[in-house]
């Protein structure tokens, strides 16, 4: 983005700006540091950290959960809430250098916001959609912060399916402990205590997440900010949110089965996760010769995700890399499977998953919206592990390879995509 100007984006709202200025400052304090310096040296000693060139990734997600967790302090306000982008990359606008926030396996498709609601209160949620509408949209109920002793715990969902949009692609959603029996655009949130947000981006050069607000429908007094006990909340979110995943998340279902396999596929939401989402994962380790085949079928759905993280749960870096490849990014092959490589080297085919040649990493393989029965066990998932000198001669014939002018056109392609969601 050029200096100076101001992005049109629909996540750079005032309220984003106010939100980000408070964090940075949150995160600089000496309260919030020392924090993060008990969760990096909790994570140096994990047992994945004796895995080569993991100090600089583990560094990297200590910072990014505790990023995160001063956005939700600097904005954890119920009676006057405001959505706030998150699990995101560090980015560069509205005069400000903003740290990244990413975590908990972070989908890169995924512009997610995230707002604090009282039950007891009565909220209107007024949306636009641009002409490129996200391939999927949602608005997640749940109890508390993401990571907060908890992966998510969905209590109620509002989609793109219960949604009535006007003439100009704008909606408006009531919002209340009520139950919604039928209604369109009413989401319940009795039990909750936060709202979540996803607007999933397939094609990422022409979808843009939508206009979003919210507001109360009662007169409550604004809670004050205070940085001291800002700093208090964010230190303690922080060290929770990371603790939690890394346990809970990483080491209890990542790597839960076998290495260079995907578990079986599953219902996302019986694990706290998106309802309307199934997925399939798992873990890797590779050595600089080595590469892993991942294939599977897309099962009509109205999107599908490849992507790898790294081991800390963090998305690989994905503005310039293709460290995901989702249905509209990836090439399928003739039989209308999918097909991707992960290798620390390239493999010289267009669906690379590149993980910037660390050996280490999660696999995540997302279906949204699978049509009435169809389940992810038809998709046939599989890993093929083999030496990556074998890669060409085990691919179909019809396999879209690139050179490596055409990989840096492919990689200049995608960077100019992902500025779309931020100009």
């Amino acid at each position: 983005m050029a200096e100076g100007s101001h992005p049109t984006s629909a996540l750079a709202t005032a309220d984003q700006r106010r939100a980000e200025e408070r964090a940075l400052a949150i995160f600089a304090t000496d309260k919030l540091q020392a924090a993060r310096a008990e969760t990096l040296a909790h994570f140096r000693a994990d047992p994945n950290a004796a895995l080569p060139d993991q100090d600089h990734l583990i560094g990297q997600s200590v910072s990014e959960h505790y990023f995160h967790a001063a956005l939700m302090a600097a904005s954890e306000d119920s009676t006057a809430p405001s959505f706030v982008w998150t699990l995101a990359h560090d980015h560069h606008w509205m005069g400000m250098h903003v740290l990244g926030s990413r975590f908990g396996q972070d989908n890169s498709d995924n512009c997610y916001r995230l707002a604090s609601i009282d039950p007891r209160m009565r909220y209107r949620i007024k949306g636009q959609f641009a002409s490129g509408r996200p391939c999927d949209f949602s608005i997640c109920a749940l109890p508390g912060q993401p990571g907060e002793n908890i992966l998510a715990n969905v209590v109620a969902l509002i989609d793109l399916d219960d949604i009535d949009l006007d003439a100009d692609r704008c909606f408006s959603i009531e919002v209340d402990a009520d139950p919604t029996d039928g209604r369109r655009n009413h989401l319940c949130i009795a039990r909750a205590r936060m709202l979540f947000v996803r607007d999933t981006l397939a094609k990422w050069s022409v979808e843009t997440p939508c206009a979003l607000q919210i507001e109360p429908l009662q007169v409550a007094a604004e809670r004050e900010f205070h940085l001291g006990s800002a700093s208090s909340r964010a230190a303690d979110l922080g060290n929770t949110i990371a603790r939690y995943m890394l346990k809970e998340l990483q080491h209890g279902i990542f790597e839960r089965g076998p290495l260079n396999a995907l578990n079986p596929p599953w219902a996302a939401g019986k694990h706290g996760g998106l309802v309307t989402q199934a997925s399939a994962l798992g873990h890797y380790r590779l050595g600089v010769d080595d590469a892993l085949i991942v294939t599977a079928d897309r099962l009509d759905a109205r999107y599908m995700g490849m992507q790898i993280t790294d081991i800390w749960m963090l998305s690989y870096e994905y503005r310039h890399r293709t460290s995901s490849l989702n249905h509209a990014q990836a090439a399928p092959d003739a039989d209308g499977r999918f097909r991707w490589v992960i290798s620390r080297r390239d493999p010289g085919v267009h669906n690379w998953l590149d993980g910037g040649g660390n050996g280490c990493g999660t696999i995540l393989l997302r279906w949204q919206h699978l049509p009435a029965g169809r389940t992810p066990a038809g998709a046939n998932a599989v890993c093929e592990l083999m030496k990556l000198s074998d890669v060409r001669g085990c691919l179909p014939r019809d396999t879209c390879f690139l050179s490596e002018m055409e990989r840096a056109a492919q990689r200049a392609r995608r960077l100019s995509a992902y500025q779309c969601r931020i100009a």
